[in-house]
């Protein structure tokens, strides 16, 4: 078969350049030809047990080139050399964006969920999310007004206010 029917009868082809973009391609679309960052199963992934026994790629022009991705998915990941190759060939490069709140994060899933044809399950997604969000709270209290800083094994942060907040 060739054409457009030979891009419709095999699954969606995805790669995600970064532990982030992991996520969100395990959650949306665990049901696609998924290939993987190599820090898809570390500890610190949240899915790392869904990403078992998948595909692992290194964030690469070659890598890509043989695996011929329909979306790439990345928060972080991909050189910017990369990123213009894969776009100049048709492969749609999502970014998720830096979220601050949480209508940033469900801009994200709805984001990303579009880039790979399943704007339904981000609804899904991001309404499990808006269930959760209650429960976290004592009830009838206001939200804590707390601060916290994020702060890299490396010892980076988020950016140069968090650390003159911080005090550092």
């Amino acid at each position: 078969m060739t054409g457009a029917g030979a891009a419709e009868a095999r699954p969606l082809r995805v790669m995600a350049l970064d532990q982030c973009a992991d996520q969100y391609a395990l959650a949306l679309s665990p049901d696609a030809d998924l290939a993987l960052s190599p820090r898809a199963d570390d500890p610190d992934a949240w899915l790392r047990t869904a990403a078992a026994g998948r595909r692992r790629m290194r964030p690469t022009l070659e890598a890509a080139i043989a695996f011929r991705p329909d979306v790439v998915v990345r928060y972080w990941g991909g050189e910017p050399r990369l990123l213009a190759r894969l776009e100049a060939t048709g492969v749609r490069v999502v970014t998720i964006e830096d979220a601050t709140d949480f209508d940033g994060i469900r801009a994200n899933i709805r984001a990303v969920a579009a880039a790979l044809g399943v704007p339904g399950r981000g609804e899904a997604l991001a309404a499990r999310m808006d269930a959760t969000l209650p429960r976290t709270a004592a009830p009838g209290a206001e939200p804590p007004q707390r601060s916290a800083l994020y702060l890299t094994a490396g010892g980076f942060t988020a950016d140069a206010a968090a650390m003159l907040k911080a005090g550092a």
